[in-house]
């Protein structure tokens, strides 16, 4: 696979943001012609870095909160067992296994109820040994009602959630016209997020998981997130806060391990650091969050 370079990372961002911003809309931001964003898109999908293009409910529309579980294991389950055993868990989106045994679990919920069932299936395990529980902060969404048109237009992008304007037509039976103006209103609405699944671990890529801890009397969250963003442009791929404790997950991509021990050295010698820690992700074990099984539910119980 060719090297992602800078302009490739910024497209990826903006289509994790909204997978259904157009080439056109890409380009004017970059500075590029619709045609060379589509190019680079074909080859980012081609590549395997895009796993699949997704559309589900904004978190605010049905109240969940997603959070990330640091799971530690006595090292005598059969992986890929466990795993199967903690996917049966309802809100568990995602499984990263990683190099020294450990697990990242991303689970989402809707109440205190299932946070406790989750908290539970977890410690009862009998292979684990220990959870670190951490809900995320991010973007919430607002909670509105969707019309029948929408849920129509919805089920469409239920198999492909960048499907073009003029194939959600085909498949709903509604103009053109009508299909464009269902998705802006969509869109305006906030109550559908449209985005992606992505897989960092491809070519010769190394996926990384810093695990940083600040001192909340020497830096805020917004100093330390600044930081990163400014010093690691073309590593840093997602930033996962901590809503209770000052943590951050954050997600790199680099060539080699010397480059992991030369970032994690740098981010330890800002003063506001307590630690930095680095784990390198296995491959990740995807499943459906509560937001997008809702959604089907609705379109379902639409009669769509």
């Amino acid at each position: 696979m060719p090297k992602l370079d800078h302009i490739d990372k910024q497209i990826v961002s903006i289509l994790a943001s909204d997978c259904r911003t157009s080439y056109r809309e890409i380009a004017k931001s970059l500075g590029m012609s619709a045609t060379a964003i589509k190019s680079r898109v074909d080859d980012i999908v081609a590549s395997g870095l895009i796993i699949e293009f997704i559309v589900e409910f904004a978190p605010a529309m049905i109240g969940s909160e997603v959070m990330l579980v640091w799971l530690k294991t006595d090292a005598a389950e059969d992986r890929e067992q466990f795993i199967s055993d903690i996917s049966m868990n309802k809100g568990v989106m995602q499984i990263s296994p990683l190099y020294g045994g450990d697990y990242l679990v991303g689970a989402e919920y809707t109440s205190s109820l299932e946070l406790a069932a989750l908290s539970e299936a977890f410690k009862s395990n009998p292979h684990v040994s220990s959870t670190e529980m951490h809900t995320i902060l991010r973007p919430r969404g607002k909670k509105t009602s969707l019309t029948h048109l929408q849920l129509r237009v919805l089920k469409a992008l239920l198999t492909d959630a960048r499907m073009l304007i003029s194939d959600i037509s085909r498949e709903t039976g509604l103009t053109v016209r009508l299909v464009r103006k269902t998705l802006r209103e969509l869109k305006e609405s906030e109550a559908i997020k449209f985005g992606l699944r992505w897989h960092l671990n491809v070519g010769d890529r190394v996926t990384v998981l810093l695990r940083l801890k600040w001192d909340p009397k020497q830096a805020s969250r917004n100093e330390i997130t600044d930081m990163l963003l400014k010093n690691y442009q073309d590593e840093l791929w997602e930033i996962l806060p901590s809503a209770s404790d000052p943590i951050l997950m954050v997600a790199v991509t680099v060539d080699n391990m010397n480059h992991v021990d030369t970032i994690t050295a740098e981010i330890k010698s800002h003063p506001g650091i307590l630690y930095s820690e680095a784990f390198i992700y296995r491959p990740s074990h995807n499943y459906k969050s509560i937001k997008r099984l809702r959604l089907e539910e609705a379109i379902q119980a639409a009669g769509i």
